[in-house]
């Protein structure tokens, strides 16, 4: 259980006060267009996400879409490290290069929903995912989901969803992107993409290589006499591929096909000696297929989707040789229908996991090489409903979903809110919703401790938001806060037993709450535009209920849920010369359920300046950036130190012949 556990597993009360009078919901802001034209004539398109058919019909869901050119700028960058510096969403981090996990409004890493173009890609083994080896090249749009989702998404939308989304577009004609990148730690990139677009047809191809001896310097604070060490035995290799191919079958038919392959091998450091012989290799193939259909309001689509994933942990020191495996096949349909103010779903889906485990047992006095299997069968029924009013400025919309599971009891989900439009400038959103999180296969039947009797985790969830925009000549400015409020029961925790190993058993009662804020501020003339985002969130997540009389987590924060979190992003373009300054800050952290160890708080600066060129149909990208440029000594885990001040720097070719005409899936 530990090593696949391990495997994965100051804001002023004024103005969080404002925070919650003043809360974020216009939809609208999630389909601006802005476009950064370089003086050789090329020009970016920077086209916020759209939201899959799901969202539209749930206007009230508080969501944040990243804009293509923040993914384009990081491109070369993980998942977890975009979160990091682009959201108030909490990124737990074991090293640099080493396993990186998220947090939601207060819940721990099994409360995320991770949806690939629609449909939940969660590892059923360990009920979460590495986000680290999640690269940002591989998406066109990306977006954050905030609160329980669990109508539309099943098991562990409980704290939030991030979305992650494919849209080719036809008759784009053909871009092509190589780009490489050198960094500090001997760290080497390369990636290139391939699009072909055409009337009927495009085809995208994606792959990228990585790789690091990752032996950054780090100060040991425990060690008065040579505090300035070097990480050892912590370098990884990376490498992946998507291909996409998407046909217009007619006018009003489309087929996607996409395929998805990683793998990444790295080693696990040792933060309490210098020797480590520990080791993880995960390799991940996962396959979409999706085909729709519209026609007079009515919208089908058909989804299917195979998925495996591998993870190996090897301790030779420790005689661990983990090795698991689990292969998921999904099949969904869902179908809209419009009419006047009315807007309906229906949809269903059908998901079944296969897990194997390789175990050793002993049988009269004899170790023998067995294998444990286990397949779980889950069957849901979900629908939507939508009423606009007042001129589209008043919405009603609510979900229900009714899941039913070989194993355990699933319980009724759903989800109802408003959105309102008050004002051209004002914007309110109020939603309720009620979510699950399953327990997970190893939960359930680990070799030594699964707990087959475990029941779901339950939450309700309310909140609230408030939006501000307001453009006058070349500024524009936007600001949303939002005030949460959500109690989770039957919280899973493993706890130790007489029979010295830790079983799970649903015991806790969580009560998370907080408020968050986005504030973005513009300003364009002429070659000239200027950006200044701040995102704060404020979080208080209590165990109201203990495992014991006697527990001292009772009424405490948390562990590793931070009440203070914010970012700030400044970038500055101006003929084809882009700097972007970005800083974060992190709260305390307890380390102990009782909150008497902690985690002291730190903020990290990274700048990255960037020129670009363009002559015909080429455009040439130099880049080069300072990762802690104020080389703060810090940890986002308990004894395991992050890396001081990095360099890295790169060069980007764009290549681009378009055609007469784009034609853009609906």
């Amino acid at each position: 259980m530990k090593a696949t556990a391990y495997a994965l597993c100051c804001v002023p009360a004024g103005i969080r006060v404002l925070a919650v009078c003043l809360a974020a919901a216009y939809t609208a802001h999630s389909q601006t267009k802005d476009t950064i034209a370089y003086t050789s004539g090329l020009t970016v398109d920077v086209i916020a996400s759209p939201q899959i058919y799901q969202t539209t019909l749930q206007p009230s869901k508080k969501t944040q879409a990243f804009d293509s050119l923040s993914l384009a700028r990081s491109s070369s960058r993980s998942l977890s490290e975009f979160l990091a510096e682009q959201s108030t969403t909490y990124i737990k981090s074991y090293g640099s290069g080493n396993i990186a996990t998220t947090s939601f409004r207060g819940g721990n890493a099994n409360h995320t929903a991770l949806l690939w173009n629609g449909l939940n890609i969660q590892n059923a083994m360990l009920g979460q995912t590495d986000l680290s080896i999640i690269p940002v090249l591989f998406f066109d749009n990306l977006s954050l989901e905030y609160g329980g989702g669990s109508a539309l998404w099943g098991s562990g939308a409980i704290g939030g969803s991030i979305r992650l989304d494919n849209k080719l577009a036809f008759g784009a004609g053909t871009r092509t992107k190589l780009q490489m990148g050198l960094g500090s730690f001997d760290t080497r990139k390369i990636a290139a993409s391939v699009l072909l677009s055409h009337k009927r047809i495009a085809s995208s191809t994606r792959l990228y290589h990585s790789s690091s001896k990752n032996d950054y310097s780090y100060r040991d604070t425990t060690d008065q006499e040579q505090p300035d060490k070097r990480m050892p035995h912590a370098g990884y290799t990376s490498a992946g591929l998507m291909q996409e191919l998407s046909f217009r079958l007619t006018g009003r038919q489309t087929l996607n096909v996409r395929a998805w392959y990683n793998k990444t091998n790295r080693d696990v450091p040792s933060y309490t000696s210098l020797v480590s012989k520990r080791s993880q290799y995960d390799e991940n193939l996962k396959l979409n297929a999706d085909w729709s259909l519209w026609h007079s309001g009515i919208t089908s689509t058909l989804r299917l989707a195979g998925f495996q994933d591998k993870l190996n942990y090897t301790d030779s020191l420790s005689r661990i040789f983990s090795k698991s495996r689990i292969n998921t096949f999904i099949a969904e349909s869902d179908n809209t229908y419009s009419f006047r103010r009315h807007s309906f779903g229906l949809g269903a889906n059908y998901t079944r996991y296969q897990s194997a485990m390789p175990v050793e047992v002993v049988r009269n006095g004899s170790a023998m090489d067995s294998t444990i299997r286990h397949e779980q069968v889950k069957f849901a029924l979900f629908a939507l409903y939508k009423l606009r009013l007042f001129k589209d400025r008043l919405s009603y919309d609510m979900a229900v979903r009714k899941e039913f599971s070989s194993q355990t009891e699933i319980p009724f989900t759903g989800n109802a809110g408003l959105c309102y439009q008050a004002l051209s400038w004002l914007g309110l959103k109020l939603s309720a919703n009620k979510a699950y999180r399953q327990p997970t296969l190893n939960d359930l039947y680990w070799p030594q401790g699964g707990n087959p009797d475990l029941k779901p985790e339950d939450s309700y969830e309310v909140d609230g938001s408030l939006s501000l925009r307001k453009t006058k000549s070349r500024f524009s400015f936007f600001f949303e806060g939002t005030y949460f409020n959500r109690h989770t029961t039957n919280w899973i925790i493993w706890l130790p037993t007489a029979s010295a190993y830790f079983s799970p058993r649903n015991v806790a009662r969580v009560y998370s709450r907080g408020t968050e804020s986005r504030t973005e501020i513009t300003y364009r003339r002429k070659d000239l535009f200027l950006k200044l985002g701040v995102t704060t969130a404020y979080v208080l997540s209590t165990n109201e209920e203990g495992s014991n009389e006697n527990d001292n987590a009772i009424g405490r924060q948390l562990i590793y849920t931070p009440r203070y979190t914010g970012q700030s992003a400044l970038s500055c373009t101006y003929q084809g010369f882009t700097l972007l300054f970005t800083q974060s800050y992190t709260g305390y952290r307890f380390t102990s359920t009782d909150n008497t160890s902690w985690l002291h708080p730190y903020y990290l600066a990274n700048v990255k300046l960037a020129y670009n060129y363009a002559f015909d149909k080429v455009m040439v990208e130099f880049f080069a950036g300072i990762n802690n440029l104020f080389d703060k000594d810090y940890m986002a885990v308990a004894n395991r130190p992050m890396p001081l001040r990095n360099y890295e720097a790169g060069l980007a070719l764009h290549y681009h012949k378009p055609t007469k005409s784009t034609i853009h899936n609906p």
